[in-house]
């Protein structure tokens, strides 16, 4: 019976200790995809698409930005301190969320002008 706790706390230990290197690992994957598909994108047709990606990425992180910011600005009641804390803690993900947003359009423009180029040539 001790035997059996023991083994059952050691796995699920185990699969707790685990899950947060799982979810770090699912968001590099998606870097990682993400940069393969920029550098394969050849064609025009292939970089419009890229660029059209990266545009909506970027508006989609924008409007979560102002989301954040929106709710910062929202008072829930309560202790003064965590309320404070908490708009500190959305508005830096906000910002945070602009700034991957600017790369993400940086990116996207530049596919756009290269995309133009190839389809002018």
């Amino acid at each position: 019976m001790k035997l059996t706790k023991i083994i059952a706390t050691g796995v699920l230990g185990f699969g707790l200790a685990t899950a947060n290197l799982y979810a770090l690992d699912t968001n590099e994957r998606l870097e990682l995809l993400e940069n393969a598909v920029i550098e394969q994108a050849s064609t025009p047709a292939q970089k419009s698409a890229v660029s059209e990606y990266l545009a909506n990425v970027a508006k989609e992180k924008t409007e979560l930005a102002q989301a954040l910011r929106d709710r910062a600005r929202v008072s829930h009641g309560g202790k003064i301190i965590s309320q404070i804390n908490e708009q500190r803690d959305l508005i830096k993900r906000a910002e945070a969320l602009e700034r991957e947003a600017q790369k993400y359009k940086k990116v996207s423009m530049s596919f756009a002008e290269a995309g133009k180029q190839v389809a002018s040539n």
